[in-house]
C-alpha cells in the first residue's frame, strides 16, 4: 500500500463476518463464480516497487508456493502511474505460475479519488486484464487510503462511488476486497464508513499495521484481535470476511509476528499476511504456518 510505505521510507505499504450464503470455490483462473476463498489462509503481497517478483516471476512465486501460500496479491497500478496494467508481459508469468502451483492471484489498485474517470480506467483494465494465455485474475482489491482528496465528505463520495461501478462491473464473478485503514490508529480518514463499504464488498482487509505503534508479542497480539473486533462491530456484521493484513514485515520481530498469527487464528480471521513478501524473512514465515489453518467462516 502506496501511503503506508511512504511513512515509513521504504516499501510501499499497501478485511469481519462471513455472508449468510457461503460461495462455491473457484478454482484458480477461473473466475466464474464469487468465492471468498481466494482471501484464505496465508498470503502474500507483491507491489510495483518489488525487484524480486517482476524480475523472477517464477522463482518468487515458487518460494511463496514453498511456504504454503495460497494467494499472491499483485499490485497493477496506483493513481500516479502513467500505465495502467503493471509490467503486463511480467505479470503474466506470475499468473501462469501461480495457476500451475493452484495458488490464486488477486488484482490491487491504489485509487487517489482526484480524478475519478482516471481511477476507474485503471480497476477496469485490472479486471479485464488476461494474458496471452488466457490467465487472469481471482479477484480485485481496491486500496483505500489515499489521501489526495482533502475533503472527507468528498473522498467518501468518491470512494463509495468507484466501489459501486466496481461491484456492477464484476458482477459477483469473483469476490471482491476493500483494503481499509488500520482501525485500531488511524486518525486521518474520520467517519469512515464500514457498513457502506461492507456493503459493497465480500471481504474486508484492514492494514492493521501495529509495527508503527507497538512492540511486543502482546500489543501485536491485541492489535491484531481488536481491528477484527472492530470491523464486526462497526459493520454491523458479525459474520463478515476479514483478511488481516499485519505489520511491515521489515520492522517486526518474530515474536510479534508470532502474536499476530496467534489473534488471527483465535479470532477467526479468513485470512492473514504481512506486508509484504519481498521482506518477510525466515523466521517470520515459520511463525506465519499457523495461519495456513485458517478457513473462510
Amino acid at each position: 500500500m502506496w501511503i503506508a510505505r511512504s511513512f515509513t521510507g521504504s516499501l510501499v505499504a499497501l478485511c469481519a463476518m462471513a455472508p449468510a450464503v457461503a460461495h462455491a470455490a473457484a478454482m484458480p483462473g477461473d473466475p466464474s463464480r464469487s468465492s471468498v476463498a481466494a482471501y484464505q489462509g496465508l498470503a502474500a503481497w507483491v507491489d510495483m516497487f518489488d525487484r524480486g517478483p517482476w524480475e523472477r516471476p517464477e522463482q518468487a512465486v515458487r518460494g511463496r508456493a514453498r511456504r504454503d501460500v495460497r494467494t499472491v496479491f499483485v499490485q497493477t497500478s496506483n493513481y500516479r502511474r502513467r500505465h495502467a496494467v503493471h509490467r503486463p508481459a511480467k505479470l503474466a508469468r506470475i499468473l501462469a505460475s501461480a495457476h500451475r502451483r493452484n495458488m490464486r492471484v488477486i488484482a490491487w489498485y491504489l485509487p487517489g479519488f482526484r480524478d475519478p474517470r482516471r481511477d476507474w480506467r485503471r480497476v477496469k483494465a485490472a479486471v479485464a486484464y488476461r494474458s496471452a494465455t488466457g490467465h487472469r485474475f481471482d479477484g480485485f482489491a481496491l486500496d483505500i487510503e489515499a489521501t489526495a482528496v482533502r475533503d472527507i465528505a468528498t473522498r467518501n463520495q468518491r470512494m463509495l462511488a468507484l466501489s459501486t461501478r466496481l461491484r456492477a462491473l464484476t458482477d459477483g464473478r469473483y469476490a471482491l476486497g476493500a483494503i481499509i485503514p488500520d482501525p485500531v490508529t488511524q486518525r486521518y480518514w474520520p467517519r469512515f464508513p464500514y457498513a457502506q463499504v461492507r456493503a459493497r464488498y465480500d471481504v474486508i482487509l484492514p492494514m492493521s499495521y501495529w509495527t508503527a505503534h507497538a512492540s511486543g508479542e502482546r500489543p501485536a497480539y491485541r492489535h491484531t484481535r481488536d481491528a477484527l473486533r472492530i470491523i464486526r462491530s462497526r459493520t454491523g456484521d458479525r459474520s463478515v470476511p476479514i483478511h488481516v493484513i499485519g505489520g511491515i514485515a521489515s520492522h517486526a520481530s518474530n515474536v510479534e509476528v508470532r502474536g499476530f498469527a496467534r489473534a488471527a487464528t483465535a479470532f477467526s480471521a479468513t485470512g492473514a499476511s504481512l506486508y509484504d513478501a519481498a521482506v518477510t524473512t525466515a523466521g517470520q514465515w515459520t511463525q506465519l504456518s499457523r495461519i495456513g489453518r485458517l478457513r473462510a467462516r
